[in-house]
């Protein structure tokens, strides 16, 4: 019996830690542990042309310049071709790198699944809003954008959005279409569990008296909200010298200033492996995003399974979390904010119940139940 093939097309590379490439490394790990019988291909953007296996999966990297917009544009032009003489049982788009199913023409017997895991334009207008009034100039560049992310709506046979509010911004975008289905984001539960607190530190040489907070997130100081988390770990410092923020994967070129405070651990990349004990050693973790499409977002899932307790801006959009419920929800990122944080961590019978219902809601969101959600629509279970 011929084992049917899936060909994956993202902007992430297999190799990297985190983001949408966890996204499709853990939808492999569940389809090799139900033993769907299932083929693996993984087409992304690179530095060379080059073809390679990575952890048993077949891997094609192509070549692009690193100049946004024809970036996408150059890789839709090479991976059509690909595509076109290659079949594949289903195509599974992601984000924006679907633009070149405009005009491409499905083989019969071919399914093409795209999953968003944004919206573009809410995205790019939360990008534009760094540079202030000037943020209009930058208006028009978003007729192109939408055109982008707009191919997947009319040739995929199927939708999947990553949470109930990109779904919303989806449509109003592009309109209504059937055929689109919620899955939210799973995590691995026999992987991120609860461990003990000051075996943890112990374990990363983290001092086992201190208070610490927890920030992960790759690039850049704005769209993950680096900037805040920093101006909101200075009021708590000054509020208490026992704090201490790590945080974990930005790029130390983009955002030496923000890094360079007597508050905080810069732990650069770490592997994966180590994240939950990150999640365990920790007293919070920061979400202070000012646009996120998961909810909850793979590092969310992470540090609730972990019984880290959640500390979200508002517009990181994590509906799954209410306040002082299962976390906690912030919109000012000053002095305010702070002393909402010391007196919960203060209070140990409200923090416990926090991160014990925390805990709860994310044991529905496992990485089976959500595999399986996932490969139905695929319509390979």
């Amino acid at each position: 019996m011929r084992r049917e093939s899936i060909c994956f097309i993202s902007g992430s590379s297999p190799v990297f830690l985190g983001g949408i490439s966890l996204y499709q490394k853990n939808l492999i790990e569940y389809a090799k542990k139900r033993k769907l019988g299932l083929d693996f291909t993984w087409i992304f953007p690179g530095k060379e042309n080059r073809k390679f296996t990575f952890e048993k999966i077949r891997c094609i990297e192509i070549k692009v310049p690193e100049i946004p917009f024809l970036k996408e544009l150059f890789f839709a032009k090479k991976v059509k071709k690909i595509i076109s003489r290659v079949f594949f049982d289903i195509i599974n788009t992601h984000a924006n790198w679907g633009s070149f199913l405009k005009n491409y023409q499905k083989i019969k017997g071919q399914k093409i699944i795209h999953t968003y895991h944004g919206a573009d334009i809410p995205y790019w207008k939360t990008q534009f809003e760094r540079f202030g009034f000037f943020k209009y100039l930058f208006y028009p560049v978003l007729s192109g954008i939408r055109s982008l992310g707009k191919p997947p709506i009319k040739k995929a046979n199927k939708i999947i959005c990553v949470s109930e509010h990109v779904e919303k911004e989806i449509e109003e975008t592009y309109g209504k279409r059937k055929n689109v289905y919620v899955i939210q984001t799973g995590v691995g539960l026999e992987r991120f569990k609860r461990l003990n607190k000051s075996n943890s530190r112990k374990e990363l040489k983290l001092e086992v008296n201190l208070f610490y907070g927890l920030y992960v997130g790759r690039g850049g100081y704005w769209i993950k909200g680096l900037d805040r988390a920093i101006n909101l770990g200075r009021e708590i410092y000054n509020l208490n010298k026992n704090f201490r923020l790590i945080v974990i994967g930005t790029d130390e070129n983009k955002c030496k200033k923000y890094l360079n405070e007597p508050f905080v651990i810069y732990k650069g990349i770490i592997s994966q492996d180590k994240l939950n004990k990150y999640y365990s050693a920790n007293d919070f973790f920061f979400s202070l995003s000012r646009y996120e499409g998961g909810d909850p977002t793979l590092s969310v899932g992470e540090a609730m399974a972990s019984g880290c307790l959640l500390v979200c801006s508002k517009d990181s959009n994590q509906e799954i979390i209410k306040d002082k419920i299962n976390g906690l929800i912030i919109s000012e990122f000053g002095k305010k904010d702070a002393k909402k944080i010391l007196e919960t961590f203060n209070d140990k019978k409200l923090r416990e119940r926090i991160i014990k219902k925390s805990r709860e809601i994310i044991k529905e969101l496992s990485l089976d139940k959500w595999g399986e959600k996932y490969f139905e629509v695929l319509d390979v279970i």
